[in-house]
């Protein structure tokens, strides 16, 4: 029977089999009954069909054994159960708090690999591009390893090199996601108000933009235009001439990272200041630029002398537009002034409120909202608590949250957290409060008005 969105090559159709019996394996067979898919189990699969997991996994619960079968399937379904982590609008709560525990480390390719890559990307032998070049990769997953080098400058550089064969695995992976998120819709039409087939394109979008090590190289040299007169953000240097689409070569960044707080205190660093170096360089990417980090976790951000704080991984990154800016300013605006109305008047400008949602319902709960934080003191609130209150009450009225707000409130979630991690006693709402406002007046200024009109 063909399968729409797969192949009917032979690879594929072994790797569609091989998807089902990783399900089945991991006690997860009551999906593929509800696809009708007992006829692509192996032969011994098929006579014995039991949909109990494994015997070390019996006593795991669902979303274990979920994150345990993406592993097993490797990089694409990790990548996927990432990606499912930062959607709490569709995948509930126990299942982000699992696929948050997905890793991606995985053997490093052999050197041999490292040197046909770059004779065949960039057309020179190894020892013509640099001085020295450590066979070692001090880093290696799934999409790529990273390599210390020394340019003939003498300039300490990394070298990040696309995985060999991992564009065919991900290209074929994805038929299979595609193909899933297909027979979803149609076995399970409830399926359909999530957009299974939307969800899997979203992600064919990200994935393959992270592939593309000339997305990230110029995304870095973005950063590096917008923090140009920032003297407490380095951004590392690309070189271009050891750089495309599947090799990226660029600054090395010797630092500590910003989760060792031991190491920063010895060294003589603040963490005080580091934790509002941090937190500001992010607002002014989300308020200023339109144009930030996706990705801040501490493993991301190194420390150098002077509490400079130096942001690292360029592959996930957000944009937001002017209009969205507005609206997200609109909204904070009336968590801090705890009024209620502003912040269903940015909902329904963004459109996030379609014509079935219950705005009673919507009403009161955003009340509720209001009436917890209102004792609290202005300057002491946490505006990631907030925005994952109001998340919260987006999700369960069943508003339609763009993809690229809910990266943008995970970052800001992420990076208060981090703040708060190197000093317990930092105030967010007086570092949002500026550049908030600074929004709002932009919008209200004449000039915006006229050209408006």
């Amino acid at each position: 029977m063909h399968i729409p969105y797969l192949t009917d090559k032979y690879k594929d159709i072994q790797r569609f089999q091989f998807v089902i019996n990783v399900l089945l394996k991991h006690g997860l067979g009551h999906i593929i009954s509800r696809l009708n898919l007992e006829h692509h189990l192996s032969f011994w699969r098929r006579i014995i069909h039991r949909p109990s997991p494994e015997t070390h996994e019996i006593w795991l619960s669902a979303p274990e054994r979920f994150r345990l079968a993406m592993e097993e399937l490797g990089p694409t379904f990790i990548k996927f159960g990432q990606i499912l982590s930062t959607r709490p609008d569709i995948v509930p709560a126990e299942y982000i708090k699992e696929f948050e525990k997905l890793q991606d480390d995985i053997h490093p390719f052999p050197f041999s690999d490292v040197r046909d890559i770059i004779k065949g990307e960039l057309h020179l032998e190894i020892e013509d591009l640099f001085k020295e070049f450590s066979e070692q990769p001090v880093a290696a997953a799934s999409i790529a390893q990273v390599h210390r080098a020394v340019l003939p400058s003498g300039k300490l550089v990394v070298v990040k090199l696309r995985r060999p064969g991992i564009e065919e695995i991900i290209e074929a992976d994805l038929r299979i996601l595609f193909a899933l998120a297909n027979l979803l819709e149609k076995r399970i039409p409830s399926t359909k108000q999530y957009n299974p087939i939307g969800i899997i394109k979203e992600f064919e979008r990200n994935i393959k933009k992270e592939l593309n090590f000339t997305k990230e190289a110029y995304h870095i040299e973005q950063f590096q235009r917008n923090f140009q007169n920032e003297p407490t953000i380095c951004i590392p240097k690309v070189y271009w001439e050891a750089t495309n689409k599947k090799i990226l070569t660029m600054e090395a960044i010797d630092g500590i990272k910003i989760s060792d707080i031991k190491r920063l205190e010895e060294t003589g660093l603040d963490p005080k200041i580091i934790a509002r170096n941090g937190v500001n360089a992010i607002l002014k990417q989300v308020f200023i630029d339109g144009f930030f980090h996706g990705d801040p976790h501490p493993g991301n951000i190194y420390v150098l002398e002077g509490n400079r704080i130096a942001f690292l991984d360029f592959g996930i990154v957000g944009r937001i537009d002017e209009r969205m800016q507005q609206n997200l300013s609109d909204a904070i605006l009336g968590m801090l002034l705890k009024n209620t109305q502003q912040i269903i008047d940015c909902f329904w400008r963004l459109e996030a409120i379609d014509e079935d949602v219950d705005k009673r319902a919507l009403k009161a709960d955003l009340d509720a909202f209001v009436e917890r934080y209102y004792e609290i003191p202005l300057e002491k609130l946490k505006i990631g608590w907030m925005m994952q209150d109001v998340l919260e009450i987006a999700i369960r009225n069943k508003l339609k949250i763009l993809p690229e707000f809910l990266l943008l409130a995970k970052t800001l979630i992420v990076i208060e957290g981090v703040g708060l991690m190197l000093d317990p006693t930092l105030e967010i709402i007086p570092l949002v409060q500026p550049l908030v406002s600074s929004v709002v007046k932009k919008r209200l200024a004449p000039s915006k008005i006229f050209n408006d009109v």
